[in-house]
C-alpha cells in the first residue's frame, strides 16, 4: 500500500527515529493495521531510497536527516529565516561575472537582450553541510557594483544583497517548485550521486514598484529541506493572517538542543 510507505517517509523525515531506531516489525504491523508483507516491501523501498538502513540482528536505522521546514510566505530565504540567532545557514559564491544577457534571462528581467547582468553561482550549507546550489541573473543597472567590491561581501542572502543596492526593501517573490535528478556537476556539489532527486525551484524577486531584480534557478537535496505554506480558503474574507504552520523538528541530526552533530 502506497500510503504506509508515503506516512513511513514522513515521519523519517520529520526526525521521529533520528535518534533510535523504527520500531520493529510486529510494532509497524500493529501501528499501520496491515500485513508483515506490507510493512517488509515498504522498509525494502525506503532502504533502496537510502532512508533506511535494516541490520540483521540490530534493527533497522533512519539514515536521511530529518528535513528542514522552509516557509515561503514572504520574501526572504533560507539563510536570512534561520541566521537570526546564529549563523547556521552560510551562503559560498563560486563564480561571479558579467554577461551579456541571454533572451530567455532577458525576457524575464524585462530587459533588452544582450544588456549587461550579474550572474552568481553559490552554494549554501547548513550547519556546515552542502544544502542547495543556486544560479541568479540580475540586471547590470543596478548590480553591477557588486562586482567591484571584495569576493566574500558576495557571501549573503541575495535579498540581503538586493536592499543594500536598493536601499529599500524588496518587494514580491514569484515562486515555481519542480524537481530533477541531479547532473554530474549538482551531485559534485551536493554530495550526491548523479540521478539523486532534487527539489528544484526558479523565482523572480521583485522590487516594491515591481521591477525584476533578480531571476535565479536552484537545486536543494530534496532529503534536507521542505518548501512550506499556508493554502487559504475561499471562504476566508477576513483578513486575518494565516495561521503559522508547527515548528519544524531540529533539522541535520540535532540534539534536540538545536545543536547539529552530524549530517
Amino acid at each position: 500500500m502506497q500510503w504506509v510507505c508515503d506516512l513511513l517517509r514522513n515521519e523519517l523525515l520529520s526526525g521521529d527515529w533520528a535518534e533510535e531506531p523504527l520500531p520493529a516489525e510486529d510494532a509497524l504491523i500493529r501501528k499501520y493495521g496491515v500485513s508483515r508483507g506490507i510493512i517488509r516491501d515498504a522498509l525494502a523501498i525506503l532502504a533502496e531510497q537510502g532512508l533506511v538502513e535494516r541490520v540483521r540482528g540490530a534493527g533497522t536505522f533512519a539514515l536521511a536527516p530529518s528535513a528542514l521546514q522552509h516557509e515561503i510566505d514572504v520574501s526572504r530565504d533560507l539563510a536570512q529565516e534561520m541566521n537570526t540567532n546564529g549563523t547556521r545557514v552560510a551562503i559560498r559564491t563560486t563564480y561571479a561575472a558579467l554577461h551579456p544577457a541571454p533572451s530567455f534571462i532577458a525576457e524575464r528581467l524585462e530587459i533588452t537582450a544582450g544588456a549587461e547582468v550579474v550572474i552568481l553561482e553559490s552554494v549554501t550549507s547548513l550547519d556546515g553541510f552542502p544544502l542547495s546550489i543556486r544560479s541568479a541573473f540580475m540586471p547590470g543597472d543596478p548590480f553591477a557594483g557588486l562586482l567591484d567590491g571584495p569576493a566574500s561581501t558576495l557571501n549573503r542572502s541575495p535579498y540581503e544583497l538586493i536592499a543594500d543596492v536598493l536601499r529599500e526593501p524588496v518587494g514580491d517573490t514569484e515562486l515555481q517548485v519542480g524537481c530533477s535528478g541531479a547532473d554530474p556537476i549538482s551531485a559534485g556539489f551536493l554530495q550526491v550521486e548523479a540521478g539523486f532527486a532534487l527539489l528544484d525551484s526558479s523565482r523572480i524577486i521583485r522590487a516594491l514598484d515591481g521591477r525584476p531584480l533578480e531571476y535565479s534557478v536552484s537545486h536543494a537535496r530534496s532529503d534536507r529541506i521542505v518548501y512550506a505554506t499556508v493554502m487559504r480558503s475561499f471562504g476566508d474574507r477576513t483578513g486575518e493572517p494565516p495561521r503559522r504552520l508547527r515548528t519544524a523538528p531540529p533539522p541535520l541530526g540535532s540534539d534536540g538542543d538545536g545543536s547539529a552533530h552530524a549530517c
